[in-house]
């Protein structure tokens, strides 16, 4: 038994210590679906160590520290990284946009979120942070014909807010 013990901890030393960029990213995306967001965080950034080219490692330390919040500066660092590597990743965009809304940075959020729709016109979730991003910045007409297009897409969660705002 002891030597069972043994080897079986030999084995998991040895993967533990010869991860290649790709098996991190595999334990960060494992950690990040049991919902443990600071032990994803740290097997990306691993990732990225082994790989400073992997978009998606980037992407989802992105993600998992936007849904930690609290590390904005970083989390936009980390799309940014994500989209200098896939300048095509609508999901990042429109990530990305979220954070600067947050933050108070309507018109970058605005740019990010068009970029979005340019690359995926049919997304109707962006439609939606767009309008709320013109209306944040107090343009009701174009926060009113955002939030039809993403109603027309299919999202009913905007229709309190056309209710409410628009005619």
């Amino acid at each position: 038994m002891k030597r069972a013990v043994k080897y079986g901890f030999l084995i998991f030393a040895f993967m533990l210590f010869s991860c290649n960029g790709a098996d991190y990213y595999n334990l960060g995306i494992y950690q990040a679906r049991q919902g443990n967001q600071e032990k994803a965080i740290e097997y990306f950034t691993k990732a990225i160590e082994v790989n400073s080219e992997d978009a998606d490692a980037y992407y989802n330390r992105a993600y998992a520290q936007h849904l930690l919040g609290g590390k904005e500066k970083q989390t936009i660092s980390d799309y940014s990284k994500s989209l200098e590597l896939n300048p095509n990743d609508n999901e990042a965009h429109m990530n990305r946009g979220l954070i600067y809304m947050k933050m108070g940075e309507n018109e970058k959020a605005i740019s990010d979120y068009k970029e979005s729709i340019r690359i995926n016109p049919d997304y109707p979730i962006v439609y939606a942070n767009l309008g709320n991003a013109y209306k944040l910045n107090l343009d009701n007409e174009k926060a009113c014909e955002n939030w039809k297009k993403s109603l027309e897409l299919g999202n009913e969660n905007v229709r309190q807010r056309l209710n409410l705002n628009c005619e």
